[in-house]
């Protein structure tokens, strides 16, 4: 991974023309009841530390990660919590799990359009590496990347006809900074999403149509859309379909 700051570090193409081949590394297809919203969202598991502080030596002055995954409903409400840990982390991952069964929720971004009645959100635990600060937070949570080195398709979104959707010279826009954490953990994806704007052209909704690696990756091209893109002339219904490579400088 180059070390060049992110707002030069992408090679970014705009264009609606199709995707181009992408390593066959396998496909996910999304659909109700199989989903991933990991980054889509805030996943609120309470404060952690009520969980977690009787374990604290578990995690090794923050070496230790503690791997979780838990499943929501469309409601956002916590339907099941599991954690890979084994040895001292595994009464940690227990006591975390017990806590997020009780009190965990997931609250989707507003301006994504997904369509799920189950999914799955990813995150990694961690411990304050150091001597703790008072009055701050000792362990944090950290969205995972999963998928990774999987091609996703979100649903049977139907791409309309050039004549049917929004062009880029329909679009004020600027150049766009890779995602922070993407770049951080040198994901690189071909990403496909359709943006559709509110009658002062400003980005109303966004819907993932594919990614070439993670999903996660696609929710973070919706939010620099919402950051990046407006209508020239509003307002129009068409959608706007956005086709970006997110590609670490050499």
């Amino acid at each position: 991974m180059t070390s060049t700051p992110a707002f030069i570090a992408a090679w970014l193409a705009l264009s609606q023309a199709a995707p181009g081949p992408t390593p066959d590394w396998g496909e996910i297809a999304f659909g109700p009841e199989t989903f991933d919203v990991t980054g889509a969202g805030q996943l609120d598991l309470g404060i952690i530390d009520d969980a977690l502080n009787a374990h604290r030596r578990a995690f090794a002055q923050g070496r230790a990660r503690l791997k979780v995954e838990v499943t929501v409903n469309a409601a956002g409400l916590v339907q099941e919590c599991r954690f890979e840990g084994e040895g001292a982390l595994q009464p940690a991952g227990e006591a975390l799990c017990a806590q997020a069964l009780q009190v965990g929720r997931f609250r989707q971004a507003p301006l994504l359009e997904l369509d799920y009645a189950r999914a799955t959100y990813r995150l990694s635990v961690y411990g304050h590496a150091g001597q703790p600060v008072p009055g701050e937070a000792f362990f944090r949570m950290s969205p995972d990347y999963p998928l990774e080195r999987r091609r996703v398709t979100f649903g049977t979104y139907p791409i309309p006809p050039e004549g049917e959707r929004l062009s880029l010279a329909d679009l004020n826009y600027r150049f766009m900074t890779y995602p922070r954490e993407a770049l951080k953990n040198a994901i690189e994806a071909e990403v496909v999403v359709a943006v559709t704007f509110d009658g002062q052209g400003k980005p109303m909704r966004c819907r993932p149509v594919r990614s070439s690696n993670t999903a996660r990756i696609a929710y973070e091209t919706c939010f620099e859309a919402q950051r990046s893109f407006s209508l020239k002339s509003a307002p129009d219904s068409r959608p706007y379909v956005w086709l970006t490579q997110w590609r670490l400088a050499e």
